[in-house]
């Protein structure tokens, strides 16, 4: 596991849900080796989103598919905020992974792993097509790609038809960092900030990819993993509200 420096604290506004459930998400991207694909499938599709889910302030599970990409799989569970994934009883399902758990993540490759908050969103829509941006940036320059993104480069993607959600987040260190059973079991690098585009199609989440990585944003300076890639939904499930005989 790496420790790459998370971004400083910048200025969050009021209200930057959008269509984003809450503003505390976690991030990850993988690879799976091909003896792992099948066991993966069912290990995510029936165990562990729905574990997950069954957390409390866990509100939704999504993963996406970037076939013949690398890293191939991205995962986006949306809480309510950052508490949630931090909680006693998320660090004791960390330190306690099932044994379809351990099993599946021997097979992960290339993974990044980013406990984040939302930092600015638009749009009220989530799409099929989602582009993801890891960035990097000097700290002291983290303001102007923040008004650069809000009020310059979500603006233009978003007025392309079919894009239909622009979200910025920023990782938090000491959350992206807590040292668990699970987290012993993978390494994992944690990007600093993250951009997500979503789109209705795909044509249009290659456009949004194309207006927001721009020379404009690279002149402030921002680095751009060159694993940038458009994917595409596979699995969605909402958490389950609680019963009457659960909130007792």
């Amino acid at each position: 596991m790496t420790t790459d420096v998370a971004p400083a604290v910048v200025a969050v506004d009021p209200r930057p849900r959008g269509s984003v459930l809450g503003t505390g998400t976690v991030l990850i991207w993988n690879d799976v080796v091909p003896e792992g694909v099948t066991r993966f499938y069912e290990w995510h599709d029936k165990e562990h989103i729905p574990e997950r889910l069954a957390l409390p302030g866990f509100l939704r599970g999504r993963r996406l598919r970037s076939a013949g990409h690398s890293p191939e799989w991205l995962t986006i569970y949306e809480a309510e905020d950052l508490s949630a994934l931090v909680s006693p009883e998320y660090l004791q399902r960390l330190n306690a992974p099932t044994p379809a758990t351990t099993e599946t993540l021997r097979y992960f490759r290339n993974t990044s792993r980013a406990v984040c908050r939302l930092v600015h969103s638009v749009g009220s829509s989530t799409g099929g097509h989602v582009v993801t941006l890891r960035l990097d940036v000097d700290p002291a320059r983290e303001a102007s790609m923040l008004d650069h993104l809000r009020r310059r480069a979500f603006p233009d993607a978003m007025a392309h038809p079919g894009v239909i959600a622009c979200h910025l987040f920023a990782a938090d260190t000491s959350a992206s960092f807590i040292n668990t059973a699970e987290s012993k079991n993978r390494a994992f690098d944690v990007p600093a900030w993250v951009v997500l585009c979503e789109a209705s199609h795909a044509d249009a989440a290659r456009e949004g990819w194309r207006v927001i990585d721009s020379p404009a944003l690279r002149a402030l300076g921002v680095g751009i993993r060159a694993d940038a890639a458009a994917y595409q939904l596979e699995i969605c499930r909402l958490a389950q509200p609680a019963t009457p005989a659960e909130d007792r």
